[in-house]
This record gives C-alpha cells, structure tokens and sequence, in this order.
C-alpha cells in the first residue's frame, strides 16, 4: 500500500499542479496580454504530465502483475515444501520400520546358526544309532538297509546339501524302518547254512519273525536273533510256510498260520532249566 500511494502522490500532484498554472494563465492575467506561446507551454507541460503519469501507472501495473505472480510461486513453493515435509517423515518411518525388519532378520539368523550348530551333531547320533539297530536287527533285505546308512553317512559331510534336506532324508530312513514291522513281504536273496551257500526265498513277518525256504520247499529255516543262527523247519512247517509265502505274494487269499516264533532270552534260558 505504501508504493501505491507514492505513486498515486506523483502522478496527481505534477496533475494538479499543471492544472492549476493552467487556470492562472487563463484567468489571473488579462486576456489581452496573455500570448499564445504560454499558453501552449502550458498545454505541452500538462500533456507531458499527462504522459508521464500514464507511464507509471503502468510501471505500477506491471508492478501488481508481478507482485501477483510472485505472490503465487510463493503459494507454490510453500505446498511443495509441505508435500516434501510430509514424505519425509513418512519416509523416516519407512526407514525405521526397515530397521527393525533389519534387527529381526539379524537375530532370526543368529538364531538358526544356534539350531544348526546344534541340530548337526544330533543328525550324527541319528544316523550312528540307525546303523547300530540295523546291524542288532533280524538280517533281512541287509545290503539295501545298510547302503542306505552308508549313504546318509556320506551324506552328512556334503556342504552342498542343507541340514534340512539332511534331516529329511534321515526321517525318511527312519520311517522305511519303521514300516517294515507293519508288513509281510517275501523276496529273493542268499543264506549261508551249514550246508552252504544257497539261494532262497526269504519271508518277513513284520519284525516278529524271518523264515526261509529253498527253492523245491523241502527246506526252510527261521532266525533265531539271541543265538544269531538259523534253526531248520520239519515238514509240517515248511508247508505252513509256503502257503505263507503265497500269501505274502497276494497268490492266495489270507489265512491262519501255524508258524513257530523265535522265543526270547529269558523264556528259551527258563525252558532249558526245565528240561
């Protein structure tokens, strides 16, 4: 407001003043003795005045228009600086949620560094203890059963493989294991008796019991773990165990069957007390 009103000041001030001389001239003095020289002195002032003041309020005009414009960046800049000042902080959050994430990542994997150093030597004593139950258990399908412990054997120093695929495998192994003792199976395989070598077919039952038979079913024989020997079948029991065989092969439909079992420590040492 205060350049407006200098400049309204210079603008109609020289006006006022020129009119004024003006009026004088036309008036103050006779008509007689009034030249036209003065006279048009006095229009060319007050027209000079007249142009002058048309040139600043220009100058005021083009004043306002950038005073307006200014007034607008203005207006700009500080919504822009708003928008940055509300992105930071969002991004500052952002930053600190990361950080934690960051943190939690941090002490997750610290946390599986302990489990693995620890879940590796249990893996050792999983493997050692299968080989020792296979090797204390009924000797059937013993070369597969025991590759493969020899080859989770070999397994757990491979760097290339995860503890958690190690761990799978070793389950794995434990699981074969223990589906053997739900189920009959009968196979091919070789016996060494005191007649020698010879080739047999062997039949599992679960692990309560593992009997062979020769190929012509004259001869059969069923393990006997606490003395770690085969005892020969009679007649009666070979036929039984050949029905059991078939059976094991789906050949025939189930029946009963009227096999002996191996008898524990404690019961074979009380029935030779007997005798």
């Amino acid at each position: 407001m205060s350049l407006y009103r200098y400049l309204l000041k210079s603008v109609v001030a020289p006006v006022f003043i020129a009119t004024t001389v003006f009026i004088s001239l036309l008036f103050g003095l006779p008509k007689a003795h009034a030249s036209e020289t003065a006279v048009d002195q006095s229009i060319n002032a007050v027209q000079q005045v007249h142009r002058s003041g048309a040139e600043t309020q220009l100058k005021v005009d083009d004043l306002s228009v950038e005073s307006r414009a200014l007034y607008q960046e203005y207006q700009q800049v500080l919504r822009q600086a708003e928008t940055t000042e509300a992105y930071n902080r969002q991004l500052s959050r952002l930053i600190d949620s990361q950080q934690d994430e960051l943190t939690s990542m941090d002490r997750q994997i610290q946390s599986l560094e302990d489990t693995d150093r620890s879940l590796l030597p249990m893996l050792v004593r999983m493997v050692a203890t299968l080989d020792q139950f296979v090797a204390q258990d009924q000797p059937f399908l013993l070369d597969e059963r025991q590759q493969r412990v020899a080859r989770l054997q070999v397994l757990l120093d491979r760097a290339d493989v995860s503890l958690a695929e190690k761990y799978r495998l070793i389950l794995q192994a434990y699981q074969v294991e223990a589906d053997y003792g739900r189920s009959l199976e009968a196979y091919e395989g070789e016996v060494t008796t005191e007649a020698g070598q010879r080739r047999v077919t062997f039949l599992r039952l679960g692990r309560v019991a593992l009997y062979y038979q020769s190929a012509n079913g004259k001869a059969g024989g069923l393990w006997l773990p606490d003395a770690q020997r085969w005892q020969a079948l009679d007649g009666d029991e070979n036929r039984v165990l050949k029905n059991a065989i078939a059976m094991a092969r789906q050949q025939i439909v189930p029946e009963l069957l009227n096999l002996p079992l191996p008898l524990p420590s404690a019961v074979s040492a009380s029935t030779e007390g007997d005798a």
